[in-house]
């Protein structure tokens, strides 16, 4: 049925998910959409399940049988009754044309994905080419602040739409991202995508604003095991998406990073965690993608 499936993972942001919700609930769009929550906090939250009593086209779903953002995307897709998937944070603010600046490309024919524009209000926006994955550093750049209309390589994670069928073509989102947080799950499924063939455009009028919640979310706070799922993550994006003489300089482009890190917080084990991280990268990437939920 065509309209939208709007799907939302979220771990304790009460009052940050309630605003993103009153920014859609007003959406001025010609289709029918729903909400899909996806909650995995430790009890239900009882203030948006009030707020929620009033809209039909909101369903909330608490789940603790697993926990993890690619996991969350994965079940908010089977729940979704729409053909069109829209991913976003559970702290953003938008105006009330989202869905209908997502649905002018998604609704194409050749265009498989849609890539929203995002402005972090509290971070850096810092110049950058849009939505370029640089294969020789397997550096996915962002740029999505930036004004423009463009097929691009990925999306951000918090604002992006795709066709259900599509979603389910390529396997949706790899479950073995799930370590730590959740480090460029977005980028290997854009990958995998664009590798099948399909096309991703951006389109910065499917505006939203990033408030960067400093509680709750998916976040990892030891460097250590930031480190590992960073070298574990990376790793497998550079083994399953590069040719081989880019895992060369993408592999040593990693190194470089981790020799940032370790000289800033002034820990060698920082580099046990790297190695650790992309050894079992590597044996991951062996493996097709996951999806279980």
């Amino acid at each position: 049925m065509k309209g939208f499936s709007i799907i939302i993972p979220t771990l304790n942001r009460t009052a940050f998910l309630l605003d993103t919700l009153k920014d859609l609930v007003v959406q001025h769009f010609e289709h029918p959409f729903e909400i899909v929550i996806v909650d995995q906090s430790e009890e239900k939250d009882q203030e948006v399940l009030t707020y929620i009593n009033d809209f039909d086209f909101i369903k909330y779903h608490h789940i603790t049988s697993f926990k993890g953002l690619p996991e969350a995307r994965n079940y908010g897709a089977t729940m979704a009754m729409y053909e069109y998937l829209l991913y976003l944070d559970d702290d953003i603010r938008c105006g009330s044309d989202l869905l209908t600046q997502h649905f002018i490309f998604l609704d194409a024919k050749e265009i498989s994905m849609v890539a929203g524009g995002i402005t972090e209000k509290f971070k850096t926006n810092t110049e950058s080419e849009i939505g370029k994955f640089v294969s020789l550093t397997a550096n996915p750049l962002r740029g999505f602040h930036l004004e423009g209309q463009k097929e691009v390589d990925h999306a951000g994670g918090g604002n992006f739409s795709v066709k259900k069928s599509i979603y389910t073509q390529v396997g949706g989102i790899d479950e073995q991202l799930t370590k730590g947080a959740a480090l460029y799950e977005e980028t290997d499924f854009c990958l995998r995508l664009k590798k099948a063939g399909h096309t991703i455009f951006y389109n910065h009028k499917a505006h939203m604003t990033h408030l960067a919640a400093e509680t709750g979310g998916c976040r990892v706070l030891d460097i250590r095991k930031y480190i590992y799922s960073l070298s574990r993550n990376r790793t497998i994006v550079i083994h399953r998406h590069l040719p081989w003489h880019h895992k060369i300089t993408a592999g040593l482009y990693l190194i470089k990073l981790i020799v940032s890190y370790t000289i800033a917080y002034k820990d060698l084990s920082i580099f046990k965690s790297y190695y650790n991280g992309k050894k079992e990268g590597k044996e991951v990437a062996k493996q097709p993608s996951l999806r279980t939920v």
